[in-house]
Formats: structure tokens, sequence, C-alpha cells
């Protein structure tokens, strides 16, 4: 029933390439690969930030849809069956509860159908919709380890560490929430016989997920927005209606959750029991995340003013810690049981409800099947260059500049210079609305950074913008989706020499206003190595890079300072003799950390295999 559900609801955008909304496309297996292990990224004119840890998970598993075209593949999967994944998660889930198949069956079913679920399929949101997968098993693990401590709590609290880490790899909200449910369980129950054993466990919980994604969590500690707003973004305050509704507003769903709160209330009043405690302490923790990412407006990642959270993942929790609520009133052996065409007749409601919330509503949201793409030959071009492309933005949509290919899911959530959301966000309005001095200017401010295309809206007409600058663009074909290109014509690239006369403007003002004597250099960022010849004093050699800590130069094995050019790039002065010139961004502590990921990985896999199994 839910995989017919979920084909129906999704079958305008049935297809294994999805994109839209809050998901940018998701690349190749490689891409996937190559992003997550680079200590550099050529995005938002560049940037040292460690990549998302839910980039290696898509590297993982999509290795097991390479048939299909890979982690895109997976993704579409996660999507598109996000109600049948989520309904048999929270089953296998509910087994050790004292329920009958029935009953479990028909709690899991509401689970699969809740509205935050639906809302974020149509909105593109996959962090959402991988915690709400991987959410009850989480509960599940956590909840044995605090009940019973017996021979496999080593492999039990591995694979609930495992859990715990792909639950923070797509969402560090859900795994803040997850850890203090389990310290607070830890401190409220008593503690038994196995004292040390439940503190290991705990331990291991707390640590090994930290450990096994690193180095991402470096860049939590720096990003308040990535914990608050999660790896999709912000979201408009829903109003109290929605939230009653267990719907966090937007596209793809209704506040039909009601339902689940008048059954839960029910549950209560009909049969008040000590292991509602459970649940009830669930529903507190999913209260408690809703009301920090409603209370806490910070600024976006992408920049913008600061604003609230998407309260899909808070509303997740508290649906779940109701809907145990339910199940544990309904449980064997209860007085309940005197009403059981109540139940059944209750149940089925429920479930009619939020299916057919879930049928009409989640049709529409901006998720579709097929990402935009440029034509062949400016992909091509781009590839050969190396240069990067500049995506203009629109509405809620930020502006991106991403190298080498247009902009994919993981360059979001990159922590990019502290000045970088302001000037594309300038460049944007600047192309958005043109005028002679500030469009010409964003153009050649955006040629110096490297980029070699510019995107503009669907809506957007280049006419206005190749007339005011008809000598630093052109229109070219647009893309695949129908958004209109321009190529930028100034020379430029990775790595440019800039003649005297025009490196005493690259140190004093933020555009050039001539390209006159710039010549593109044949190199590769981050680590550039090349020799010049004798010239002038007062040459500048200046990389597409932003200025960041981390940079050294050294000039004949000389060190030398890094000089800001255009007010945010990396440049170097050069002397008049001919001389080697090397300029690096080491990445020593990030490959560090990564073998310190992978001896976590194999501790887990070590200790995840049950002692009787070894």
């Amino acid at each position: 029933m839910l995989t017919a559900i979920g084909l129906g609801v999704n079958g305008s955008r049935l297809g294994l390439d999805l994109a839209g909304g809050r998901l940018l496309p998701v690349g190749s297996l490689s891409e996937v690969w190559s992003t997550y292990l680079a200590g550099w990224h050529q995005t938002g004119g560049g940037t040292a930030s460690a990549a998302p840890a839910s980039l290696a998970i898509l590297g993982v598993a999509g290795a097991i849809f390479t048939p299909l075209g890979g982690p895109h593949a997976l993704v579409a999967v996660l999507l598109i069956g996000d109600a049948p994944l989520a309904g048999l998660s929270a089953y296998a889930a509910t087994r050790r509860l004292p329920a009958t198949r029935w009953a479990r069956a028909a709690v899991a079913a509401a689970y699969a159908l809740l509205p935050a679920a639906t809302a974020s399929v149509a909105q593109g949101r996959l962090d959402v919709v991988a915690v709400h997968i991987v959410l009850p098993l989480v509960i599940s693990g956590i909840a044995g380890l605090l009940a019973r401590t017996g021979a496999g709590w080593l492999p039990a609290s591995s694979i609930c560490a495992v859990g715990v880490a792909v639950l923070g790899a797509f969402s560090p909200l859900a795994q803040g929430l997850a850890l203090l449910g389990l310290v607070a369980g830890f401190v409220v129950l008593p503690p038994g016989k196995s004292l040390l054993k439940r503190i290991a466990s705990v331990v291991i919980v707390v640590v090994l997920p930290l450990v096994l994604l690193l180095p991402w969590p470096t860049v939590l500690a720096g990003q308040p927005a990535l914990f608050l707003h999660g790896l999709s973004g912000p979201a408009p305050a829903p109003p109290a209606a929605d939230l009653v509704g267990l719907d966090p507003a937007g596209a793809g769903a209704w506040p039909i959750g009601v339902a689940v709160l008048v059954a839960a209330i029910f549950a209560l009043a009909a049969r008040p029991r000590a292991l509602m405690s459970p649940g009830l302490g669930v529903l507190v923790l999913g209260a408690c995340g809703l009301a920090v990412v409603l209370l806490v407006p910070v600024s976006p990642l992408q920049g913008g003013a600061p604003s609230v959270g998407f309260t899909g993942v808070p509303l997740l929790v508290i649906s779940a810690g109701l809907l145990w609520i339910i199940l544990t009133a309904f449980q064997r052996g209860t007085s309940v049981a005197v009403l059981p065409k109540l139940a059944a007749v209750g149940a089925v409601v429920v479930l009619l409800a939020l299916g057919t919330g879930a049928v009409l509503a989640g049709r529409g949201g901006p998720l579709r099947s097929g990402g935009d793409q440029l034509a062949q030959a400016q992909a091509d071009e781009l590839a050969r260059a190396g240069r990067s492309v500049l995506v203009v933005g629109s509405g809620d949509l930020p502006t991106r500049q991403a190298g080498g290919r247009l902009p994919e899911y993981g360059d979001d959530q990159l922590a990019l210079t502290a000045n970088t959301p302001d000037r594309l966000t300038g460049w944007q309005s600047a192309l958005l609305q043109p005028s002679s001095g500030a469009t010409r200017a964003a153009l050649s401010a955006a040629t110096a950074s490297g980029a070699l295309f510019v995107v503009l809206p669907p809506d957007a007409d280049p006419g206005p913008i190749v007339t005011l600058a008809p000598d630093l663009a052109v229109a070219v074909q647009p893309t695949t989706g129908g958004r209109p290109v321009l190529r930028l014509l100034a020379p430029s690239g990775q790595v440019v020499l800039v003649p005297p006369g025009i490196a005493k403007q690259a140190v004093t003002s933020s555009a050039p206003s001539s390209w006159s004597g710039v010549t593109p250099v044949d190199a590769a960022l981050p680590d550039v190595r090349v020799r010049v010849s004798e010239g002038i004093a007062g040459r500048l050699l200046v990389l597409s890079a932003e200025q960041e800590a981390g940079w050294q130069a050294t000039v004949d094995g000389r060190p030398e300072p890094i000089v800001p050019a255009w007010g945010h790039q990396v440049a170097v002065a050069l002397p008049e003799a001919s001389s080697e010139v090397s300029i690096e961004h080491p990445s020593t502590v990030r490959d560090v950390l990564l073998l310190v990921q992978v001896a976590a990985v194999l501790f887990a896999a070590m200790t995840s295999v049950p002692t009787r199994l070894r």
C-alpha cells in the first residue's frame, strides 16, 4: 500500500535524476567521492571547508546503485520510496514491543505518511527524508541500550553509534536530540547491575559518531546555521495551526497530522500507563528541538537575513513520540482491549486522513525529474578551462558559483568565506537590475574570480546586460532547462599574471576596469607552481581563490606574504627577476582527520559483529 501511494504521489517526478527546490543535482559516484575527499573546493570562489559527511554516506551506499547511475539513483529511491522505506523502518523498530502485528503495521503506516515527510519530499529536503527513514531504528537502538546491557552490549552499542552517525550526517539537530535523549535516559533510569557497561555504551554512542563523521564536526562547531537550519537551509516559520497539525508548512502537505495528536490524547486518557514514559520523553525532546529551531534565528550559511529553520526534523521526533504513546496504550494485555472495534475504527480513520493528505498535497512542490545542464559545447569548454560558472539565484534561492560544473549537492553545505555571500548577492542585484556601472563591475568582478559562464534565472532577459557590456559578455545557447546563459569575454583563468598598472588597481578596488596585459597562466588550483620570466616590478600573480587562512606562498624558496587582490582573492607580488613561484593550501590536518575517521570505521565494523558470529 505504501509503495503504491509513493508511486502515485511521485508519478509526475518518476526518474533517477531528481532535483529542484532544496535539492541540487547529485553528482556521479566519482564526483561525490572527489568532492568529499578534496581539501579545497572551487565553490563560492574557493574554500577549504570540509565537505558534508552525507556525501560519504551517498558514496558508500550509492556504489550499490552503480548500474542505475550511482548516488543520484540512490537519492531518487530514497525520495520516491520514502513512505515504504520509513514504514518498514518503523515496523522493524517496534518488533520488541508486546503489540500485535496489525497494531505495529498501523502505527508504522501512520509514521510513513506524516505531513512532515511528504512536505520534505515535495520540497527536495533530502536531509529530513533521511531522518524520516533512519529515526525509528535509532530510537529503538537507544531504548535497547538503556533497557538492557547483556553479553552483546558492545555490538549493540557500535551498531547504535553507526545509526546515530548516519542520522548526524544528514541532520546535526537530529543527532543532538538523539544524544540528549540517550544521556537523559541514562541519568533517569536506575543503574542496575551493569553500570560500567551502561557507561561504556553511552560513551561509545556519544563519541564514536563524532569520530565517524570527521572532519565534518569541525565545520559544525563554527556554523550554527548547519545545526539549526539543517543541510537543506531555512524556511518561513509555519503558523500555529500547521504546527498543531504536524505540518512544517510549504508545498507537499496539509496539517492533517492533527489526527495523530487526537489519537495520542485519546490513548493517554483511555489508558495512562508508566510504560508511556519513553514516548512522552521522545515527545518532549521533539518539542525542545522545535522551540530551538523557531526561537533562535540565525543567518543562513549562504547569506541573508537571520531566519528560523525548517521544522521537519523536530516534528518527526514529536510524531514518533505520539505514535509510541498510541502503540503503548494498545499493547497486549491492556484494558483498552475491551474497545477493539473503536480502536480499529480510529486507526482506519487516522490512516485514511494521512493517506488522503499525502496523495492530494504531496503531488505539489518544486522537486522534479531531470536536472538543468549546460549545452554540451559549453560544458566541454568549462571542463577544459577549469573555470567556474555563476548561477544567479532568484526568490529564496541564493546565487552560487561552482568550479568546472553547475552547482551540485554538497555545495550549499560548504562554509564559504565571510564576505562571499554578500558579494554574490551584490552580483545578483546588479545582473537582475541592470545599470551601466554596477552591471559592468559585477561582470568584471565575476570574470576576475574565474567565472566563464553566467546562468540567469529562467525569466531573465540577457539583452540589457549584453547591451550595457558588449565587451564583457555575450549571450550563448541556453541551458537544457531554458535558462539564459552569458559567456564572459575578458581574459581570465584559475591563475592570471597581472601587469603593474592593473596590479595597483587590484589592491585598491573590487573589480577591474581594464584587462590590458592580463595573461592567463597554465596552472591549476589549489597548488600552483610556475616559473615567471623577467619583468617590470609590481606584477601580481592572482589566483581565482578566496583569501582565507592556510594559504602559503614562496618565491625561489623564500616565504612571501599573501596579497589581497580585488579585495578577496589570493595574490603574490612578483620580483623583477625570473623566479620560481609556489602557492599552495596544505590540507595536512584534514588528511589526519580522514585517517582517524578510517580507523573509527574499522573499529565500528569489527565491533558491530555479534560475538557468536565472530
